[in-house]
């Protein structure tokens, strides 16, 4: 029956973040489809390729911050205002990422986070969760190359299927009761304390088994560049919402962004294959598909049929242009299959075209994010991508029924949560130069810097000082200002 193809969720036991003007009650189930035929690989699979070996983990020593920022060196709640985080980067890659490492942690300080790094090898899940219970109080944990992913299995699944996939939740709730009563190796139950305490980003390569140097070398490289203001900025969003969705609308990005930018394409006539790689190599902040899809591409339905996009368009005849996504479709981002669509979203190989992207949320399995309001609107109010996903998780409510399970229980966070779109949103100052020393008194300071291109844009001027509000240390370096001018309009 064609009923058949609809879920129906119990919402109101979800706690609105901000009102929903979705219908979520009943929707229409993801199928997973794939044109070329390939089928996930399951559980059995990719243990073979788990490294067999006890659990192992080394703290890394912190990179040497500049001089002026020496304060930075070690951890206090003034200069971290948001807590503390860490990086944990796949033992064997650790050395040639190092440098690259190093800046993102230099990189997240300055945005108010004390980041520690680790590298790990071996062990079993269960070894790494404990692992990192032992590290609270933190925010969240950034994990670089293939760190163990835990895998979850349903014989409840849509339609009554069997299912076997990622599932970082694990990761992300420390003090919930997890069971694996078959013993092997996959949860199948998750009864208590099911809200997440930390969020989990990940950055596993589609390529290399997980731990490609040059592509997270490059995506760390573009992350500098982006909180420095040199990649660019968008306050703009796409939703681009195939057939089956078209009640979705724009997603709810009207609770982040402004109306007018926002490009919403749900006319059945033109939400086809050709349309969307169009549409997802423009430059935007965000960008959500809705689409029946599998790790390898995306199927759009049309008048004949459907076409077909596999991943491999984004790997090697144009790299997305968005800087964060929304992946509404099936199983795209089950990061542990070789060339994951999902991963060539935020992934860039060397070729003539550069991908902008830094972040794509979507599942490792059938089924996807629903709820939206709940992740878009704490990132209207100001929050970063990791946050706004820890807070959409925690509202489903204090259990997970069979529903929750079967849409979310996939749901995993590609690229870095400390940021999100005004992260790049840096004016560039061009005078005076960095280095630049004035020795005379008095005198005038002019200041010119590069404009933001966004309507109403304001700035700020902060000058630090050296022993002028405390002796010997920095203003900042004891948690006050020295002078701070604001509601300038002119570069």
């Amino acid at each position: 029956m064609q009923e058949d193809r609809f879920a129906r969720l119990d919402t109101s036991k979800v706690r609105q973040l901000a009102k929903f003007k979705i219908d979520y009650s009943r929707v229409r189930i993801l199928e997973e489809i794939d044109k070329e035929q390939k089928k996930p690989e399951p559980f059995s699979d990719f243990v073979l390729r788990l490294p067999r070996s006890a659990f192992q983990t080394e703290q890394m020593p912190r990179p040497a911050f500049p001089p002026d920022e020496a304060y930075l060196q070690n951890f206090s709640a003034i200069q971290y205002p948001k807590g503390k985080m860490i990086v944990v980067v796949a033992w064997d890659l650790y050395p040639q990422v190092q440098a690259s490492v190093d800046q993102y942690v230099i990189d997240v300080a300055n945005d108010g986070y004390f980041a520690t790094v680790f590298k790990v090898k071996g062990g079993k899940p269960q070894d790494f969760r404990a692992f990192l219970q032992g590290k609270m109080p933190i925010v969240g944990a950034l994990l670089v190359g293939n760190v163990m992913p835990a895998w979850f299995e349903m014989d409840d699944d849509f339609f009554g299927a069997h299912a076997e996939f990622p599932c970082d939740l694990y990761y992300m709730d420390l003090n919930g009761t997890w069971s694996d009563p078959d013993g092997d190796g996959k949860f199948s139950g998750h009864a208590a304390n099911v809200d997440p305490e930390i969020w989990i980003g990940r950055l596993w390569t589609p390529t290399l088994n997980g731990s490609d140097p040059a592509l997270i070398n490059d995506y760390f490289g573009r992350n500098h560049l982006y909180r420095k203001g040199l990649l660019g900025y968008s306050r703009s969003a796409l939703a681009y919402v195939d057939d089956d969705w078209t009640g979705f609308g724009d997603c709810g990005f009207d609770l982040m962004f402004p109306v007018p930018n926002l490009e919403v394409i749900t006319d059945p006539a033109t939400t086809d294959g050709d349309r969307y790689k169009s549409e997802i190599n423009q430059s935007r902040g965000w960008s959500q598909v809705c689409a029946h899809s599998s790790p390898f591409g995306h199927s759009f339905s049309t008048p004949g049929g459907g076409e077909w996009v596999p991943g491999t368009y984004l790997r090697d005849t144009a790299p997305p242009n968005a800087f964060f996504y929304n992946l509404f479709a099936c199983s795209t981002a089950r990061y542990t299959e070789p060339d994951c669509m999902g991963g060539w979203y935020i992934f860039d190989k060397a070729s003539g075209s550069k991908n902008f992207g830094l972040v794509a949320v979507g599942s490792t399995k059938t089924g996807s994010m629903l709820y939206f309001e709940n992740f878009y609107g704490p990132m209207g109010s100001g929050k970063v991508v990791g946050d706004a996903y820890k807070d959409w998780w925690k509202a489903l409510g204090p259990n997970h029924e069979l529903g929750e399970r079967q849409w979310f229980y996939g749901m995993t966070l590609l690229g870095d949560p400390t940021l999100n779109w005004w992260t790049g949103v840096v004016p560039i100052l061009r005078d005076p130069g960095n280095g630049d020393t004035f020795d005379h008194f008095p005198r005038k300071t002019h200041y010119r810097w590069d404009p933001i291109t966004l309507p109403g844009v304001t700035y700020t001027i902060e000058i630090d000082a050296f022993g002028a509000v405390a002796a010997g240390k920095w203003a900042a370096e004891v948690g006050a200002t020295f002078s701070v001018t604001s509601g300038l309009v002119n570069p």
